[in-house]
This record gives C-alpha cells, sequence and structure tokens, in this order.
C-alpha cells in the first residue's frame, strides 16, 4: 500500500476493498493508512470473489481509467504515469499489463502477459525468465494478468465488467477477451514496473488445494465455450479437454497425487451439467461481439502443438 501512495501522478485514488476477509488485513490499512484522504475503504458484506469484488469496487471510482491491482504487489513510482501514456496515446487500446516481476527477485518476470494457444490454453510472456529487457517493448498480448491492469472505464461499461459467475481465477482472461471482442487491443507495458509476491500456492489439504485448481480449469472452459465462435467451439474444445486430462494425469503421476484429475474431472461435470446457462452467455456475447475469431486470432495466437502443451508446465495464472 506505502509504494501505491507514493505513486508519482497528480490525480489518482485508492480503493480498498475487504470482501469480508478475517485475516486482518482491513484492520492494518485502517490504521497504517486510514488518513490518507486518496484512499476509499470498501467493506463488503460477505466474500463476493475477486470479480464481483471489483465490480463493486468500480461503481465507487470516479476515473476514466480504472486499475485492478493485488494486495501482494509493490509498484515502481511511474507505473501508473507509463500505462497511462500508452493508453493515451492510441484510443485503440481498450486494456494493458504493466510488466510484473518477482517481488522476491526483482530481475526475475512473473509475466508479461499471456497469449493463446491453439487448443485454448494461455501461454505466459516470459514467465520465470531472467529480465534481460527481451520484452521491453509495447506489444499485443491475449490477455493480462489482474495483478496489475489497467482497462478504459467506458471499455469496462460496455464490455459489463467481470463475469462474477467466474468467483475465483480467470476473470482478467475473460475480461480481455472480450476486450478483443468489442474491437479494442490489449497491450503488454513494459516501462510499468510491478513487483508481485506471487501467492496463492496450492498447499494444506487436498481438498483445499483442488478449489482453486478447478476453478482455473473450470472458468477456462467457460471463457472458450463463451467467447469462441461456434465453428471454433467443435474445432477447440474436445482436444482442449484431451490435453487437460491428459495434462493432469501426468502432473499427478509427477506429483504422486490426484488433485489435478480430481480438479479436472469435476470442471467437465460441472460444465456438462451448467452447459445451458453458459451456452446463453455464448449467445449474448455472439450478439454483442464486433470481431470474427479470424480477425484478432493472428494477433494473439501462440504457434503450439498438443506435444509442446504437454511438455509445458507453467503456473497457474490467477
Amino acid at each position: 500500500m506505502r509504494t501505491v501512495l507514493d505513486t508519482h501522478y497528480p490525480n489518482f485514488e485508492v480503493l480498498f476493498v475487504d470482501n469480508a476477509l478475517t485475516d486482518g488485513g482491513l484492520d492494518y490499512v485502517i490504521r497504517r493508512y486510514g488518513g490518507d484522504p486518496r484512499l476509499k475503504i470498501i467493506k463488503n458484506a460477505e466474500n463476493y470473489g475477486f470479480a464481483k469484488g471489483n465490480n463493486i469496487g468500480v461503481t465507487h471510482a470516479n476515473g476514466d481509467y480504472i486499475v485492478f491491482l493485488n494486495v501482494d504487489v509493490k509498484v515502481d513510482p511511474n507505473w501508473i504515469r507509463e500505462l497511462i501514456e500508452v493508453m493515451k496515446s492510441d484510443p485503440t487500446i481498450g486494456a494493458a499489463q504493466a510488466k510484473l516481476l518477482r517481488l522476491d527477485d526483482k530481475h526475475r518476470i512473473d509475466t508479461c502477459g499471456h497469449m493463446l494457444t491453439p487448443f485454448g490454453f494461455t501461454y505466459e510472456r516470459g514467465g520465470g525468465e531472467v529480465d534481460r529487457g527481451q520484452y521491453d517493448h509495447v506489444a499485443e498480448i491475449f490477455g493480462g494478468e489482474g495483478a496489475a491492469l489497467i482497462i478504459r472505464r467506458k471499455v469496462f461499461e460496455e464490455i459489463g465488467g467481470f463475469d462474477e459467475d467466474f468467483f475465483l481465477l480467470r476473470e482478467e482472461t475473460d475480461l480481455c477477451w472480450m476486450v478483443w471482442l468489442h474491437g479494442y487491443r490489449v497491450v503488454f507495458v513494459p516501462k510499468a514496473l510491478v513487483y508481485h509476491a506471487m501467492g496463492g500456492s496450492l498447499k494444506a489439504s487436498q481438498i483445499e488445494a483442488t478449489l482453486p485448481l478447478y476453478y482455473f480449469k473450470r472458468n477456462m472452459m467457460i471463457t472458450l465455450v463463451k467467447n469462441l465462435e461456434l465453428k471454433n467451439i467443435i474445432k477447440i474444445i474436445p482436444v482442449h479437454l484431451l490435453l487437460s486430462i491428459a495434462d493432469a494425469v501426468a502432473n499427478d503421476v509427477r506429483n504422486r497425487s490426484n488433485v489435478g484429475i480430481c480438479s479436472t474431472l469435476k470442471a467437465i461435470i460441472w460444465l456438462t451439467a451448467n452447459f445451458k446457462s453458459v451456452w446463453k452467455k455464448h449467445l449474448k456475447v455472439k450478439a454483442l461481439r464486433k470481431l470474427n475469431d479470424n480477425e484478432f486470432f493472428p494477433k494473439i495466437m501462440l504457434k503450439i502443438s498438443p506435444l509442446e502443451k504437454l511438455r509445458e508446465r507453467s503456473r497457474i495464472i490467477a
């Protein structure tokens, strides 16, 4: 919070959304920073999840640009300035991601955004690599990470904000896809530096470990059915499901667990049982989309084979 309030920008506000958590974080923020007039605290009655919690936060915001920022980050003093300058330079840019570096190793990349693969997976740009400037140019990306993502307020409202049915994980992937479908672009801004603590590891009991992985897989399946054209649903979804199962089995064998396969099968069962409601989302997107898949896929599609996908062991993109 301290680095955010020390940002070198003349006109910004900070909205701290408390999702009724009991970890003592809210009391700490009030005690340390409650006297700063730029800070607004929003107390939700219950834990609404990332999507609805952020949607509520936006209703209290005044700016033309909205930045979603995780609590486990520290920021460079000029991070907002760099993001805003890029957004103002081109009205076709609807959203942008800052350069996320690891807080515990500031020379190593957390993520520089992600691309889409032909079988409906996301592929991180630079995750875990030593930062040698290899991504130091503004570039189009499929999606950004919600740990440090800016979006034009009018675009956010036009696409209806985050899909609140997601609750946890993949919300920003769906949001950025909607940005593209509405005729805007998503880009990566390398000069906007944010340092991420990379929380949210799977640990504790198997039940607790399964939950975030389940949402991660389920919500990607929802995103694909919701946003792909019908011809691409038929082409991509079956292979996506088969590769998801194969990937889960391979991970479970290596880790001597069954967390992956349990999460994957649970996600597939949920999608099957709720396909009608997900299809309604698809029809709504179809009625509002301004671009066909083949009009922007060449910009954000990373060519990778199924075998290469199986060899990759990318971390979860929250």
